[in-house]
């Protein structure tokens, strides 16, 4: 709930340096007309003393989406400056959404979260500002979530959409995370607990396409393995934002629930390791690897389809660390 009236906001706005914002939140947004007015009101109720802008990144939505954020952007012109799109951005898969999505962007660091979710703490940007502002060996910094349904209901475990990693994101340590956790399949932080260096403003061109090109690879992955091949990466246990897992909305987990993704997954792995190759860094992939070819056979056993076969096996062709892999095989086997 916003906790000043829109009078209030603009007149502190009025005496910022709103051109130039400390903090560029991003947002984007696909048919999150249910959601969408709790969002820019967890934007809007941040405590701080600095300018920060809110850059909602409409990708052509179809339903009422893009009305709303008018009406917010009415109100509020000097801090919520939406980017409408007429034509959706995503299905180009060319990295079209993340390149417009970011050329707006002009605060020091940017604080994400996708138009499902929400923040809950009114300090959260002053907290994790604050910290990057005096440790400048850290690239970016998270904080644990919750884990809420369509309705904004408490998820738990007897959800029929929960799955295994989500304990992850609702238990983040105080501690540095690094490398060896995204090993682990570990992020630093669910996506809308996340604040980083706007490294967008100033990375060579080569090195972005070489980030675009990772098709497989969604956003919030890359944005993880970017941050700890470009700095320290800090977490926090502190819980200040609610993070919706849905089957019914335009999420990535509703359109791939119970589909069989192990192929694009390590693919994705592969990606990751060539991209991270540019800064003289080299993961192990291995074990999510072997996980994902375990998963693929499972699917397999279950389904007894052909399309699960031929994903299997093309599976085991493309892994990486085959040495690796069929030493950790043997194991089990043993």
């Amino acid at each position: 709930m916003i906790n000043k009236t829109q009078e209030e906001i603009t007149a502190k706005w009025k005496s910022l340096d709103t051109e130039h914002p400390l903090v560029s939140i991003k947002c984007l947004a696909y048919n999150h007309e249910k959601y969408i007015a709790q969002t820019m009101d967890g934007f809007l109720m941040q405590e701080t003393d600095f300018p920060f802008e809110i850059i909602v990144h409409d990708d052509a939505s179809t339903d009422r989406t893009a009305d709303i954020l008018r009406e917010y952007e009415k109100k509020y012109p000097l801090i919520v400056k939406p980017v409408y799109q007429t034509e959706n951005q995503y299905s180009k898969r060319d990295g079209s959404l993340t390149r417009a999505s970011n050329a707006p962007l002009k605060g020091k660091y940017v604080a994400v979260c996708e138009g499902d979710d929400y923040w809950t703490n009114p300090n959260k940007l002053q907290m994790q500002a604050d910290f990057l502002e005096s440790h400048d060996d850290y690239f970016a910094i998270g904080h644990n979530v919750r884990i809420v349904d369509d309705n904004g209901n408490p998820m738990t475990q007897d959800n029929p959409i929960w799955r295994k990693w989500f304990n992850t994101y609702t238990q983040m340590e105080d501690r540095d995370y690094t490398l060896q956790d995204l090993e682990k399949g570990v992020m630093f932080g669910q996506t809308c607990t996340r604040m980083y260096k706007n490294i967008f403003r100033k990375m060579p061109a080569d090195l972005e396409q070489k980030y675009f090109a990772m098709d497989c690879t969604n956003g919030d992955v890359a944005m993880s393995l970017l941050s700890f091949c470009c700095g320290k990466v800090r977490c926090s246990s502190l819980v200040a934002a609610d993070h919706r897992k849905s089957v019914l909305n335009e999420s990535w987990t509703a359109k791939t629930f119970k589909k069989n993704m192990t192929h694009r997954d390590i693919v994705s792995l592969l990606e990751q390791e060539t991209f991270a190759n540019n800064f003289g860094v080299y993961p192990d992939f291995t074990e999510q690897q072997y996980r994902h070819v375990r998963s693929s056979f499972q699917h397999l056993m279950r389904s007894k389809s052909w399309s699960d076969l031929a994903i299997l096996i093309s599976n085991l062709r493309i892994i990486n660390h085959k040495i690796k892999f069929l030493k950790r095989l043997f194991k089990i086997v043993k």
